[in-house]
């Protein structure tokens, strides 16, 4: 049973401005970064080694056991005209039929108050994984399993999660999530 994701993650408003804290996780994760767990055999961490470049990125890992592993950060939007984008390396994996896995970039969508009104998920999961494509959460596969650069924009996204009224997106949660259930 093996799950990961790690990733190098930036999130800029149409002209390249950056909203997040540290999103190139070249600072301390504890610059900018929350950290959430449930549950044992969790790593999250940052190291220049995920990739063959010399910059960091941040890993996050939930081994067996059900529970998950979360790093994140929430980020107050001007609008919804944003252009998101993730250079991302996503693996899930379980070895059991009654076990479910999945690993993802989360795009969460959140009005005022910080209550959750959707999200969208890059992902790779487990065939038994619970998560599917409905009005507030919109499912993007992982290429594979090495290194890709996904982008989108905010404002197009929301065209996929009918659930989700665009004028009542005022921030955004940007995760790098684990979850395994009964592995």
């Amino acid at each position: 049973m093996y799950r990961y994701i790690s990733l190098f993650i930036i999130i800029g408003m149409c002209s390249a401005s950056v909203l997040l804290t540290n999103g190139e996780f070249e600072l301390d994760l504890s610059t900018g970064w929350l950290q959430a767990t449930s549950g044992s055999n969790v790593t999250i961490n940052r190291a220049t080694t995920y990739d063959p470049d010399p910059d960091y990125e941040a890993y996050v890992y939930k081994g067996s056991g059900s529970g998950y592993a979360r790093l994140y950060q929430v980020v107050d939007i001007p609008s919804t005209d944003l252009e998101f984008s993730v250079t991302a390396k996503v693996y899930a994996y379980d070895n059991h039929s009654s076990a479910w896995c999945g690993a993802a970039v989360v795009i969460a969508y959140l009005d005022e108050d910080g209550l959750l009104l959707g999200d969208t998920r890059i992902c790779d999961r487990s065939t038994q994984c619970p998560w599917t494509n409905t009005s507030t959460h919109h499912i993007i596969p992982a290429v594979d399993s090495f290194w890709h650069d996904y982008a989108f924009n905010i404002d197009d996204e929301l065209g996929n999660l009918t659930g989700v009224n665009p004028a009542d997106v005022k921030k955004i949660k940007v995760s790098l999530f684990d979850s395994t259930y009964h592995c």
